[in-house]
């Protein structure tokens, strides 16, 4: 990308920049009254976010994370499209889909009346992605940079005829260690569990989520808030998903993150995924010339 021609058309003096990144990546800094930021236009995604109140940042991107072109940057808050997981049509292609491997392009960059500043990066379909994916699509991400995080996920259909998909915004979020932490808000909730070694495949929940162990499950019929507890932060982290049935809640735990290239040994002690997606049974159809809008919003509660 021209950073020269970027700035000229999408900068905003004081606020918003755009710079080359680590692998020659586009990254896109903001600093505003309310919060800093750092997102990537490789897969139209958050990398950093700290309000100014803030002791921490948010969200978790480690040291080993790839920054490359065909690389999938792990951290921050991914978008999985138009598959969460394996692809239930054809197993063997890329997790998680293609659209974080996409470049995307900016289309819009505000400073808001509340000192918050709003970005809107688009993909859409192309030779390489119908190869993968034979339809027609306007994918479009809004990242409001506040007291709040906010991310909206929409896909339009512009074909003639449905699409089906399912989709997640995979926020990593840095926590202080795991001995204390909780996930709450997912008491009598079922989720189906994908962890090595796991007893059951299905299970429900029973009070609130901890962790002594690999947790990968996607839990259905959330409540639309949910909260991350974490003492060794001196935090909570309130999520608060729209359009959303299910969630994620993954940590690797020891074995699984040693066997990742792109985390550090002792990661899994300094992460958790709590993902607001629509996958499993909750699959989405859009009609042709419809929309979904997939979101969430995350807020720091220091204490």
């Amino acid at each position: 990308m021209d950073l020269h021609a970027l700035n000229a058309e999408f900068g905003i003096p004081g606020t918003l920049s755009l710079v080359e990144g680590p692998g020659g990546l586009t990254l896109i800094e903001i600093a505003n009254p309310l919060a800093t930021a750092r997102l990537a236009t490789h897969g139209g995604q958050v990398l950093a976010y700290r309000p100014r109140s803030a002791r921490e940042d948010l969200l978790f991107v480690g040291e080993r994370a790839h920054f490359a072109p065909d690389r999938e940057i792990k951290g921050g808050v991914p978008l999985c499209w138009p598959w969460f997981g394996r692809d239930p049509a054809e197993p063997e292609r890329v997790i998680h889909g293609f659209a974080r491997v996409l470049e995307w392009t900016p289309v819009q960059c505000e400073a808001c009346a509340d000192g918050s500043t709003r970005v809107r990066m688009r993909v859409t379909d192309d030779a390489r992605t119908r190869a993968i994916w034979p339809h027609a699509f306007v994918l479009e991400v809004e990242i409001r940079i506040g007291a709040t995080l906010s991310v909206a996920l929409t896909t339009r259909n512009p074909g003639d005829s449905a699409l089906r998909i399912t989709q997640g915004l995979h926020a990593y979020f840095r926590i202080g260690g795991l001995a204390r932490l909780t996930v709450e808000g997912l008491d009598g909730c079922r989720y189906l569990d994908y962890a090595a070694g796991a007893p059951e495949p299905e299970a429900v929940q029973e009070g609130d989520l901890i962790f002594r162990g690999e947790v990968n499950r996607i839990y259905e019929r959330v409540p639309s808030s949910l909260s991350i507890q974490d003492p060794g932060l001196g935090r909570r982290i309130r999520i608060d998903g729209r359009n959303s049935g299910t969630c994620v809640v993954w940590n690797p735990w020891i074995a699984s993150a040693r066997a990742m290239e792109d985390l550090d040994d002792g990661d899994y002690l300094r992460f958790i995924c709590v993902e607001t997606v629509n996958a499993a049974s909750e699959v989405i159809e859009i009609p042709p010339g419809d929309a979904f809008t997939l979101a969430a919003d995350y807020r720091i509660q220091e204490f």
